[in-house]
Order: C-alpha cells, then structure tokens, then sequence
C-alpha cells in the first residue's frame, strides 16, 4: 500500500471520529436543553397508584320483579400507600380525622379506647380487650394510659410533638390500617359514607392531605325493611376469617360481603367483578394520567320464589295468631314465638317463610346492639334453624311405612283401649279410647296405641330409614342454609345419653317424640312429599338470576327431585284420606270449628301434633298439610312453641296463598277477636 493511501486513510478515519462526537454532542445538548423539561417532568412521575373499583352489587327482587334490596352512591374516603409519605403520614392523617370530626362524620376505628383523657376502656369484653391488648405488645394488666403510650410507641407517633390525645386519634387509625392490611395493593377506607361537603373540605386541602382521596361507590341499601328480613339477609365488612378463606378468590379488606341469607348464600353471584384504575400523579400530588385498565363489571341480581305482598301477609297471619293467643285464647297464652313456612307442592318453591318475633332489617344494620337485646331472639330464623319435635305430624310418615311395608292396609283395625299393654313395664297412655278403628280414623283421631304397635312392628331401624326420606335429619339443600335436624335412632340415643336403645323408646319415636327434631321447613317438606305421593322436591328460594337491570335471564332454576318413596299399595292415598278426615274434626276446643274450612271448594289435607317440648309439661302445637287435597297446589308446616291452636291458621294461609283473601276478625281497635275471618 503507497504511503498516499495510508494518509488517506488516517484523515478519513478522523473525519469519521469528529463526525460522531459532533453528533453525540448534539444529542446529549437536544436531551439537556430541548428535552430536559419532558425528562424532568417523568423524573416526578414516580407515584403511581391503582385504586380498586368495587363492583355495583347485584340487586334482590320478589317473585314479581318488586325490588327489596338495591343500592345507593355513596362517597367513601380512602388512603393510597403510593402517595402516603412515610414521614408526614402521621400528620396526614390526623389532619384527615380532624376534618372528619369537624365536620360531624365518623371513621373506621376499632380501638377500644375512648378520644379524650382520663382514657378509659369502651368496652367490659375481656377477650376483646385481651386481643387488643396483645397486638399493641402489652400485658393484660395494662391501664388506658399505657394502651395510649404502646400506640405511640408501635407507630412512631412523637409524643413531644402530639397531644395524648392527637396520639389516640392517630393510633386509632394506624391500629386499623394494620388490621386493615394497608398495602400499596390495598387501601385503606378511613370513613365508608360521608357528604358531598366532606368531599369538598377533603379535596379542598389538597397537598395538605397527600395520599387521602374520596372515591365514589354503592352501599347496600335496604328498600323493603320488615318483609322477610331472615331471608333477604345483609351485607357487613369482611371479617379476618373470611378474608383469610375468600383473599385467593380476589377479595381486599376493604369489601363487603354478605353475612346470612340470601345475601350469603348468593354472594358469588352477586358481587360483581371488580375493576381496577391507574393513577400516576406528580410529587405536588397533581393527578397527571388515570386510566381505568380493568373494566369494572356490576353483580347480577337475583329474583326470589316469594311473593312480597303474600309474605307480609304471612307474617300478619303468624303475628295475629299469636296476639291471638296471648289475649284472647282459652290456652296457649305463654306462646311467644313460632314459624310457618309454605311451599309451591310441585316445585318445593318457597312462597312464604314467617318467623315470630321478627325484626327491621335496617334497624339490624344500624343498631345490631339493640335487636340482639329485644327478647324472644328475632334474628333466629325458626323457619329453617328452629328445632323442634313433630309430635303427631309424624303419624302420616308411620302410616305411610306400615302400609308400604304391609304390616297394614286399609281395613286393619287397631285395639285401643287407653293404654298400650304388649310391654309388661312400659304401657304409655293414648288420649282416648279407639276400639276398632283403622288407620284413617286412627290419624284423625291422633290414636297413640295404634301408632306405638306399628311402629314396635316396623323397628326403630326401618322407621328411621324411611323417615329420611321425608327429609328427616338431613340438610334439605336450600340455598340460605337450615339445620339438618336429627332422626331418632339407637346410636344418636347412646350418643346423647351414655345408654343403651330400650325398645319402648321405639313407641315414642312412632308418634314423633323422643330425640326427634325437626324445623318447620321439615314439615312442610314432609307435607310436599305426602302431597307428591312420595316424590320429595328439593326446597329453594332462588328463582332466577338476572344481569344487574333485570333484562337478561342467566339461570333458571329448575324443580329437583331429592328423593322417591315407591308406594306399592296405594299407602299415600289412604294417608291422605286419613289427613282430610283430620279438617273434618267437630269436637276441638270450640264447637264450631268445622267453619274454619267452610266455603273452601276442595277438601284440606292436614295433621297436627301436640309434642312435648321438655321435661317440664311444656308443649308445642304443630301442623302440617297441604291443599286442595285432590290437587295440591301449596304445602305448609306450622310451629308455635309453647302454643295451641296451630290447626286455625291453615285456613288464612290457604286464603292467602291460594285465594288471596285474607281477613283477620278484629273488632273496631284492631284486637284479634278469633285467627279467622267468620264465614
């Protein structure tokens, strides 16, 4: 290579180098003076926040589309960790309680301390204390002053610099954030429902209250109060435990979630799916992008099987009776509670479900304290958690199993004479004397000795057996939940006792005594399954699911079947005349009971019971049945605990469920004369 070329070469080779540093220069100059700003700007975009968007909850309709429970917006003020400074968050949020209590607003704060010295404890629970005690790391013995001093002390609250009592207010809070699980993933709800001039006082201080906002959302609202509070059910704030169960499910601290009934039992379908939205703001906490990037998606609403208007009747009809009793009755004046449940007897729908006493759905919410405190336990749903013998009521299911076996027919007369004699030292008493009788006069008229004998034939075993197939001690499967009851047997005997079955337990366990337990939705499951001819529907109360707006049907749902009792010799139509000649009865308490069903155009399949509800001589009235007899269109189970004269509410449930009629017989002032309407 010539000597030319290789200056050529090296004077290329440096016009190149000077080329790229003249470019480089002019970027690094293009970055720091043309686009500085822009670069300096993205340097205060560090906060970034995503706030939860809480799904709209679904909404509670009746049967006929009347709505019970819905919503209300509400403005909620929140705390987001992304733009809560470490180093002034306790100024922040003392500055935030202030406004709050200035402005006559409340705030989520547990501890049980009071705001103002001498402080004192708010509460005599000493596990609450105790549990309180021991998250803030002192001793059981601590005093309110030494509560206040751990709080300052867990939270690095500078008692130089705050008042004893600013370091309550601002315990207070933190204590919550903590047991709140505060996160950058999960706010924290500092007050659930203030005003619009709140709002305002909030977003006015701006940088004064970095890191609090107020978010807009739904909170449940109650429409229909006092009908069918067990059933509709309420919402309330997740507790630790079901935030432990439901967090992999995507639940936060801050949801709400249905605590009993419907509200329960349908959770999942009326939540909704949460959305998300993320919020970058700049250092002076100025909002600088906030982008919904996860749609928000509302609850579907449920439509219930029960009838608003027919249920608020149920519940008259309930209440009446009872006045009835305590006012006016011959007997039964000590009965303070009871339950009725009524069903469509070709679905297993539920059409009614009344317990007494009731209580305010809203009052519950707001002053949960006060309901627990009234007597007779309101908030027990006796329907479906109340247990009870069935007394009589059972007769039907020992008839049906004696007949169905063959032990007996139609004809087969029984030998009464008052007292039951096979058993040298156990001869139970009857309540008259039926010589002769079969078993459609022995069901109406209740014989003892002629369902002990039957059911000492059929053994404990089989009676069992075939007593769960009417639903007995088992969960009936409806969607609010019950108690499964229990079934009388050798095993739960020993169980409950330490002894050994004795064969004259069997007598009692035939007539619905003994351990037998069962709620009224049990006897009207038992009433729906006499009224099918053995076939035994599944309960429920959730008759379909709808988008939020009730325009889009999601699911409907559709009669079940749980159970089938084969009927090889007519055994259900025999019991069923057993239970019409039951209505038929003219020698009750009062002479003219036969009125009750006057006017009816079909017959009334009923049997009542009169069972033992303790060692003390205390007894309850029960009935079940259904109706028309010929085409049973309804089914019903009735309790009153320590009542009488369940038998004379069957005919105001048939006019209210079937007929739409119902009268109560009142005089002037309201007082219930007779649980009837005279006809």
């Amino acid at each position: 290579m010539s000597k030319v070329s290789v200056i050529i070469r090296r004077i290329t080779l440096i016009v190149v180098i000077f080329v790229l540093l003249f470019l480089c220069i002019v970027r690094l100059i293009s970055m720091q003076i043309v686009e500085g700003g822009e670069y300096f700007a993205q340097t205060e975009r560090s906060y970034t926040a995503v706030q939860e968007m809480i799904a709209t909850r679904g909404q509670i309709f009746d049967s006929t589309g009347r709505l019970m429970t819905s919503n209300r917006a509400v403005y909620k003020i929140i705390v987001q960790k992304a733009f809560l400074a470490p180093d002034t968050q306790n100024d922040v949020l003392l500055r935030a309680v202030k406004t709050l209590r200035d402005s006559g607003e409340s705030w989520n704060d547990s501890v049980p301390l009071t705001y103002t010295e001498p402080f004192g404890f708010t509460t005599d629970d000493n596990d609450s204390l105790r549990g309180f005690k021991s998250f803030i790391s002192v001793n059981a013995a601590a005093t309110p002053d030494n509560c206040v001093s751990a709080l300052a002390k867990k939270y690095g609250i500078d008692t130089g610099r705050y008042s004893p009592e600013e370091v309550r207010l601002i315990g207070g809070v933190r204590y919550e954030m903590e047991k709140k699980d505060f996160s950058y993933e999960n706010r924290f709800t500092l007050a659930d429902d203030v005003s619009i001039e709140t709002v305002i006082k909030i977003k006015e201080l701006g940088i004064k209250l970095s890191g609090i906002d107020a978010a807009e959302e739904s909170a449940r609202e109650y429409v229909v109060t006092d009908i069918a509070p067990h059933v509709l059910g309420s919402v309330g704030a997740i507790s630790p435990e079901e935030y432990a169960g439901l967090k992999s499910d995507g639940y936060s601290y801050n949801d709400t979630i249905g605590k009993y009934g419907v509200e329960r039992a349908m959770e999942s379908v009326l939540r909704g799916t949460n959305g998300e939205r993320t919020i970058v703001r700049d250092s002076k906490g100025i909002a600088l992008s906030d982008t919904v990037t996860k749609e928000v998606t509302a609850g579907s609403s449920v439509k219930l099987t029960i009838n608003a208007s027919d249920q608020a009747t149920l519940q008259e009809i309930l209440a009446n009776h009872i006045n009835w009793l305590r006012n006016t009755a011959d007997r039964g004046q000590e009965c303070e509670a009871g339950a009725v449940v009524v069903l469509d007897a070709k679905t297993g729908a539920v059409l009614g479900m009344a317990t007494y006493p009731t209580y305010d759905l809203k009052q519950s919410v707001e002053d949960y304290a006060s309901v627990i405190a009234e007597p007779g336990s309101p908030m027990l749903n006796r329907c479906t958690y109340g247990l009870y013998r069935p007394g009589s009521a059972f007769k039907t299911i020992t008839a049906a199993d004696g007949l169905i076996n063959g032990l007996i027919d139609r004809n087969s007369k029984g030998t009464c004479t008052g007292r039951y004699t096979y058993y040298a030292d156990y001869q139970p008493k009857c309540t008259g004397y039926h010589y002769g009788y079969n078993v459609v006069n022995c069901l109406k008229w209740s014989c003892n000795i002629f369902f002990y004998d039957l059911g000492r034939r059929l053994g404990i075993d089989e009676l069992s057996s075939f007593a769960k197939k009417f639903g007995y001690g088992t969960d009936l499967g409806l969607e609010t939940g019950g108690s499964a009851g229990q079934m009388s047997s050798p095993a739960l005997y020993e169980k409950l006792r330490g002894e050994a079955w004795d064969d004259g337990n069997t007598l009692q366990a035939a007539i619905g005594q003994m351990d037998t337990l069962v709620t009224p939705l049990h006897l009207a499951v038992q009433a729906l399954t006499l009224a099918n001819d053995g076939v035994r529907y599944k309960p429920y109360i959730v008759d379909s699911v709808w988008d939020y707006d009730m325009k889009e049907l999601q699911y409907k749902t559709e009669p079940q079947i749980a159970d089938i009792i084969e009927d090889k010799n007519g055994a259900f139509g025999i019991v069923r005349e057993g239970m019409i000649a039951v209505s038929t009865l003219v020698n009750w308490p009062t002479s003219s009971a036969l009125w009750n069903f006057s006017g009816l155009p079909y017959s009334v399949a009923i049997k009542t019971g009169t069972p033992e509800a303790g060692s003390d001589g205390v007894y309850n009235s029960t009935v079940m049945g259904y109706y028309p007899a010929e085409d049973p269109q309804i089914a019903f189970g009735v309790v009153l605990e320590n009542g009488e004269y369940s038998r004379y509410m069957v005919r105001n449930i048939i006019d209210c469920f079937v007929y739409r009629d119902y009268q109560p017989d009142m005089d002037a002032n309201g007082v219930i004369l007779t649980p009837w309407k005279r006809r």
